[in-house]
């Protein structure tokens, strides 16, 4: 989990939970080793103390342990006003039907089952994301339906990274556009 914070929050929560130890270091170490009767007649001092302190990191926790682009991105949906309609523009032209059984083949032959799970493929790679999740992991990022997540994942695998794998680890691949048409048809065909 640590792993998909962005940096700045990992020193957040370093430095928090350093201030965390050390205070539990001179409470159990240095504090009564000068004053002995430690915390004596400052009891209900300390106890505030240390309840404000692990108040303090809990909370710094779970402000720091968020995930901000999710957020923003959930704060832009809802707080952006309609744009005004634009001026009609020469349809994006249609992608290629895609051959669900040549993108199987497609499959195989690219090796992309030595790092990807996926039943109908009979792989069980471990490396990249389990494609029978496929439906799931493209209603996480938001990217659009199905189809087009998948679209995007081939042609630009960094657009959006599946929790708790790796970036930069897919392989550039050169495919035409009937080619990623025919995977995308094989991944989505139990969909």
């Amino acid at each position: 989990m640590l792993s998909a914070l962005a940096t700045s929050h990992k020193v957040g929560i370093a430095a928090v939970a350093g201030v965390f130890i050390l205070f539990a270091f001179a409470c159990s170490f240095l504090l009564p080793a000068i004053w002995p009767g430690f915390p004596g007649k400052h009891l209900r001092l300390f106890v505030v103390v240390c309840v404000l302190i692990t108040a303090g990191m809990l909370a710094s926790v779970i402000a720091l342990a968020g995930e901000p682009k999710e957020e923003r991105a959930a704060a832009g949906e809802q707080t952006t006003a309609p744009a005004a309609p634009a001026a009609p523009s020469k349809p994006a032209p249609a992608a290629p039907a895609g051959n669900a059984a040549a993108g199987k083949a497609l499959f195989n032959q690219q090796g992309c089952g030595s790092c990807h799970t996926f039943q109908p493929a009979g792989s069980n790679g471990k490396v990249g994301p389990d494609l029978d999740h496929l439906a799931s992991d493209a209603a996480k990022a938001n990217h659009g339906s199905v189809t087009q997540y998948a679209t995007e994942s081939i042609k630009d695998p960094s657009a959006y990274v599946v929790p708790g794998y790796p970036n930069g680890v897919m392989p550039k691949f050169t495919l035409t556009d009937k080619q990623v048409a025919d995977l995308v048809a094989f991944l989505t065909s139990g969909s």
